[in-house]
């Protein structure tokens, strides 16, 4: 073998091994930097239960899950339901037929914002 491809292979190799090795990143707790997740008054707000059979409690409703569900993580990652394991703050928006069609899972700061907005929202209410 020539000894110049030897050694360009051995270098991406090496690049390659070096680059596997590294650690990892911690994750930020929230959304990165430059995604734009909806803001916090443009939707209901309720704290959501873990999904079951094509359903899950929203605050005191019981809401159908659409097929076309997409449930965004604090990260802004798409995830399945079977991630939920147990009650969360969420900003969800319903489909045409009252279908829950997206849910964003809230970060702690978005939580406490939300609550604050729920309760403004109770109030005016009365």
């Amino acid at each position: 073998m020539n000894p110049i491809v030897s050694a360009i292979i051995s270098s991406i190799v090496d690049s390659i091994l070096e680059s596997a090795m590294s650690p990892v990143p911690a994750m930020p707790p929230s959304a990165p930097a430059g995604i734009v997740r909806p803001p916090l008054q443009n939707g209901p707000l309720a704290v959501m239960t873990p999904p079951s059979n094509g359903h899950a409690q929203f605050g005191d409703k019981t809401l159908r899950l659409a097929a076309s569900l997409q449930i965004r993580d604090t990260q802004n990652r798409i995830v399945m339901s079977g991630t939920v394991q147990q009650p969360v703050p969420v900003l969800y928006k319903l489909d045409e037929y009252g279908s829950v069609q997206r849910v964003w899972v809230l970060t702690q700061e978005e939580a406490e914002v939300a609550d604050q907005l729920i309760k403004q929202r109770a109030s005016s209410q009365k």
